[in-house]
């Protein structure tokens, strides 16, 4: 999978800077769905009639764990630099509403730092 930069037309080196951290966001992003992608695939077990079935292996699932952790916070590195769900979409193949879930509860983390004071109310 090849997954294409966007650049748009600015002037000077600006643009080229611009460019260069979208496309590294890019990178990392395709990197972090790539690794849950085969943190997920070691959990489930292909071979035999009733398959496929959940491997209950407790280190292979926590791997799976942090690979989904580590994406998320690509996700949310992403959707500040500026991409849209549609673009985390077309990166990571994950299911729109997942994308969509997972900035609404970035979102909602972030509205809680901002507002400690609720919490205490």
């Amino acid at each position: 999978m090849r997954v294409v930069t966007e650049q748009h037309e600015s002037d000077g080196a600006s643009g080229e800077a611009d460019a260069t951290i979208t496309s590294a966001v890019e990178r990392g992003l395709f990197k972090s769905a790539l690794d849950f992608y085969g943190a997920a695939e070691a959990v489930i077990d292909y071979r035999g009639l009733d398959r496929p079935r959940l491997r209950f292996d407790l280190e292979r699932l926590q791997s799976v764990r942090a690979a989904m952790g580590a994406l998320e916070r690509r996700i949310e590195i992403a959707r500040r630099a500026g991409l849209s769900t549609e673009q985390i979409v077309g990166i990571t193949r994950l299911d729109p509403e997942m994308v969509e879930r997972i900035v609404a509860r970035q979102r909602e983390r972030a509205a809680l730092v901002d507002e400690p004071a609720a919490l205490v109310e």
